[in-house]
């Protein structure tokens, strides 16, 4: 398997441990359990329900606002959902109904937030784990000790986690599409939104990189049309 992100490419060519260093190896670790264990949660959706499902999400939080502790939680949304959260013609914005059809489509606050797997989170103990040993290796952990010793210091060693953490996930969502394996479960192409609650730049670029472009342009426009 060939994962690339922003940050480079990782090949699945003969392994030469001694060219590798434990952080490296610890990465590609994390990364390839990212992409089984999304994968794997796309082959669970019932065969029944995938025509009707036009983006999958991948929504990034910390586990009790820990920046320590980042989680992607993998979920869908359908056409179903999106024609019931537009507007009729003069109705008046109120959840679970959208301000108009695009909000509708892009934003996850109108989105069926459904939980197919928390990489990271309670029922992942391997993820999480993985997620300490690569936050550890890349120095972007900190204990409560340093926490409480110097909160400043230890907030300035772990700002860099979130970032590469989704970079992370745009590598793994790369090789979904390269891999054929998007168009395999779905029978055509499908975007994969990595996102957070609030919309930006940065979110709009991260998945330009993280998709072909024909597939986000929707998004990538509502969101820079929306901030």
């Amino acid at each position: 398997m060939v994962i690339a992100g922003a940050g480079g490419t990782v090949s699945s060519g003969p392994e030469r441990p001694f060219l590798m260093n434990t952080s490296q190896n610890t990465e590609r670790s994390l990364q390839e359990h990212i992409h089984a264990v999304t994968r794997a949660a796309l082959e669970s959706i019932p065969a029944s329900d995938r025509a009707d499902i036009y983006v999958i999400s991948m929504y990034v939080s910390d586990i009790e606002d820990d920046h320590r502790r980042p989680t992607i939680m993998v979920g869908f949304n359908t056409e179903q959902r999106v024609a019931a959260c537009t507007p009729a013609p003069g109705q008046k914005a109120k959840w679970p109904i959208a301000s108009d059809a695009a909000e509708a489509r892009w934003n996850f606050a109108f989105w069926l937030q459904n939980n197919l797997v928390t990489l990271g989170g309670d029922d992942d103990a391997t993820g999480a784990a993985l997620i300490q040993s690569w936050a550890i290796e890349r120095g972007y952990w900190y204990s409560d000790e340093e926490e409480d010793h110097d909160f400043d210091a230890a907030l300035a060693k772990v700002r860099p986690l979130t970032g590469a953490f989704v970079q992370l996930a745009v590598g793994v969502v790369q090789e979904l599409h390269r891999s054929g394996e998007l168009v395999r479960i779905f029978q055509r192409p499908v975007p994969v939104l990595i996102h957070e609650l609030e919309y930006y730049d940065e979110i709009a670029a991260q998945n330009e990189d993280a998709n072909p472009k024909e597939l986000v342009e929707g998004f990538v426009e509502w969101v820079r049309s929306y901030k």
